[in-house]
């Protein structure tokens, strides 16, 4: 597939599609960052969701700068330009899986070691990235943060949790990018594999928020 690119006011700007549809990520992550901090009684879940959106933000700010502005780059400085943009996928599990496990009903000690737990996973995919420096561990990695949301948030949907529902669908919709992504599904050059499945991902983005949002209401303050 040829690689797009244009010059804007004297910038050389590659795959400008691709820097498009990643801003307009940072945009909705940036805003539900700062709808969602709302009044609860589930503080720890607010912050880590909000974090969880944050870092999904500042990840896809880092691959607009990787995709749009590589040629300005030496081969070795945009091979850690890569790996920084890769590594910033990990804080975004480590929140979503904090998140889940707020959710439960386990005792604190329990929270607190399953902590630990997902923090040595979370390291080990640090390592994995290091050293490979290749985007499919951190769909991987992903993946199974993805799965083990569906299935936390299935079960709190059969127990009445208000959100649950929009969380599991937006997660489960979100993996139609990976496939995307996976597969090189593209229309064109100008709107290829990694220009849908950023549009996809924007809008499962809007199916959690709204999720989110729902479940933090649904834990007022007493």
């Amino acid at each position: 597939m040829k690689e797009t690119a244009i010059d804007i006011f004297g910038t050389h700007l590659q795959e400008p599609v691709t820097v498009l549809t990643n801003i307009l990520i940072v945009l909705t992550c940036a805003i539900m960052y700062f709808k969602l901090n709302l009044q609860t009684s589930k503080p720890e879940l607010k912050k880590h969701w909000r974090l969880f959106f944050i870092f999904f933000g500042t990840s896809a700010l880092i691959g607009a700068f990787a995709h749009g502005f590589k040629s300005y780059f030496a081969e070795e400085t945009f091979y850690y330009i890569w790996m920084l943009m890769n590594l910033s996928g990990i804080p975004i599990t480590y929140f979503l899986h904090s998140a889940n496990i707020e959710l439960s009903d386990f005792t604190d000690k329990t929270k607190q070691l399953l902590h630990y737990i997902i923090l040595a996973i979370i390291l080990v995919f640090v390592v994995i990235t290091i050293l490979t420096n290749n985007f499919a561990s951190v769909k991987i990695n992903g993946g199974i943060a993805i799965l083990f949301t569906i299935i936390v948030h299935v079960i709190t949907w059969r127990k009445k949790v208000e959100g649950s529902g929009w969380i599991a669908f937006g997660f489960i919709f979100s993996i139609s990018t990976m496939i995307i992504h996976t597969a090189k599904l593209s229309l064109s050059d100008w709107f290829n594999f990694k220009d849908i499945s950023h549009v996809f991902m924007n809008i499962a983005l809007f199916m959690i928020y709204a999720g989110v949002r729902r479940k933090l209401k649904y834990f007022p303050l007493d």
